[in-house]
């Protein structure tokens, strides 16, 4: 029993690998460039220190040729790595590497903290010459460079001119400068200056790592490509790398394929190849977005190809109205314009809704139609205009498709109906009433003598209404 615990809590104790990890690298930032996630603090020294968030990255000065070109880099913990590259194999200028939270540093050879773990920090090995005969440490018996020293931003000088320069602060003796918290318009090249000559320059570059990605893949047609893409809620600010991870078999892999970015609609999209044996095969699916400033992966999506199925809206979509009928309209459409030719066996059926343009949803009709595309609607309102809409969906697999496009139609209406009430309207509105009658004369009717009232004038009026009511009467 005591055996059997002991296994037990070894098997507890030991780390578990997850399928993501060392599948999804960060992007490695080219050599001499800093890469920070706004918010982060930088200090910069002309003497080539660099600090970020408090934590110290040293840069190693190179030997020369006859020099050994290993170096040790000491981690966080204490430790040396030892690894084989330029730098100096004196201890007192061995520089330490410590991690930050929100850093990405590189050089011409990354060394990484922790086997068992993403590489948080690389080495960064900006541009840097010693200042000879100055005192940059306020060490006496030296010469002082307070005004001879200051620093660039994209070759304006810090605190000068009209730039938003908050929160950038330099030292005393202006061999410092700080960031107290670094924006996404903070990023460009920083340079120290000693008597208009450069003793350091680096690049830094502020970017939001990517968001955690939302995978999304669909089918148009049962013989079409699998497209997977994702679309960030915000712009990047740098260029990713997307790749997604494909697994079709438990027993199986997950296998890497190469997707590619639209700078134009901020999207990744990956294409997977369409195999009708593996139509009902279970798919798993990752997405890995990375770039200089961080990386990240989606939750695994479990599908099957056809349970995937989302056909493009029907097209050309035609509403046109049924003579002689003042409620009925026929709606025409056609397959979806990326329907392959070779799936129609495979049944589609079809969703219509419509309503009274300006009307609430509540009015809003919604019909199923199957085995045909077209269909009569029948309960119109004369002369009253509609929006009229059509979707689709395979018969047993698959989700809807969009809406397709609005097109509007309204029904038949009498011609012969409609002139009688024109010329009505138009004798109405030539009819001439003398000036004293109505609630604007300033005489009252009253004061008005009787013999200037035309009893003619006032017959032919009735006469006019009922002659055009009969009308009406008789058309109906």
């Amino acid at each position: 029993m005591c055996r059997f615990l002991s296994l037990l809590w070894v098997l507890c104790a030991m780390p578990v690998s997850s399928i993501f990890q060392g599948t999804c690298l960060k992007k490695e930032a080219p050599p001499g460039m800093l890469v920070l996630s706004p918010g982060s603090s930088l200090v910069l020294s002309c003497d080539g220190d660099v600090r970020v968030d408090g934590a110290k990255v040293k840069v190693a000065k190179h030997p020369s040729n006859d020099e050994d070109s290993s170096s040790e880099t000491q981690t966080s913990n204490g430790a040396f790595i030892k690894t084989d590259r330029n730098s100096l194999t004196d201890k007192s200028q061995e520089e330490g590497v410590e991690s930050a939270g929100h850093a990405s540093l590189s050089s011409s050879s990354s060394t990484s903290l922790s086997s068992s773990s993403f590489p948080r920090h690389q080495e960064v090995q900006p541009t840097s010459t010693p200042l000879k005969g100055e005192d940059v440490d306020g060490s006496e018996g030296r010469r002082d460079v307070k005004g001879k020293t200051k620093w660039k931003w994209n070759g304006k000088t810090v605190g000068r001119g009209r730039w938003d320069w908050d929160g950038f602060t330099t030292g005393r003796r202006r061999t410092q400068l700080s960031v107290t918290s670094v924006r996404l318009k903070d990023s460009g090249n920083y340079t120290c200056q000693h008597r208009d000559r450069e003793t350091f320059s680096l690049k830094v570059i502020v970017a939001d790592p990517p968001e955690v990605p939302s995978l999304s893949c669909s089918k148009r047609s049962p013989s079409s490509k699998i497209r997977c893409d994702w679309t960030p809620q915000k712009p990047l600010t740098l260029r990713p790398s997307c790749y997604l991870f494909i697994n079709k078999r438990r027993s199986d892999r997950f296998h890497r394929v190469q997707c590619s970015f639209s700078s134009q609609w901020s999207r990744c999209w990956c294409v997977l190849e369409h195999n009708e044996d593996e139509l009902r095969t279970r798919h798993m699916a990752y997405l890995c977005v990375t770039n200089m400033a961080g990386n990240a992966t989606s939750t695994i999506l479990p599908f099957f190809p056809l349970n995937i199925l989302k056909p493009d809206p029907p097209s050309a979509v035609s509403v046109r109205q049924e003579m002689g009928h003042e409620t009925r309209m026929t709606v025409n459409w056609a397959f979806p314009a990326s329907w392959k030719s070779q799936d129609n066996y495979y049944e589609l059926i079809y969703e219509l809704k419509y309503q009274a343009v300006g009307s609430s949803s509540s009015s809003m009709q919604l019909m199923l139609i199957k085995g045909r595309r077209f269909f009569t609607i029948t309960d119109a309102m004369p002369g009253v205009e509609y929006m009229i809409q059509v979707r689709t969906q395979d018969e047993y697999d698959g989700l809807w498709s969009n809406w397709s496009a609005p097109v509007y139609g309204s029904s038949w209406t009498d011609s012969r109906t409609q002139e009688p009430m024109a010329l009505l309207n138009e004798d109405l509105m030539t009819i001439t009433f003398p000036e004293y009658e109505g609630s604007g004369t300033d005489v009252p009717s009253e004061a008005l003598p009787e013999s200037s009232i035309s009893p003619v004038a006032m017959v032919s009026h009735h006469i006019l209404w009922i002659s055009c009511s009969f009308a009406i009467l008789a058309v109906i």
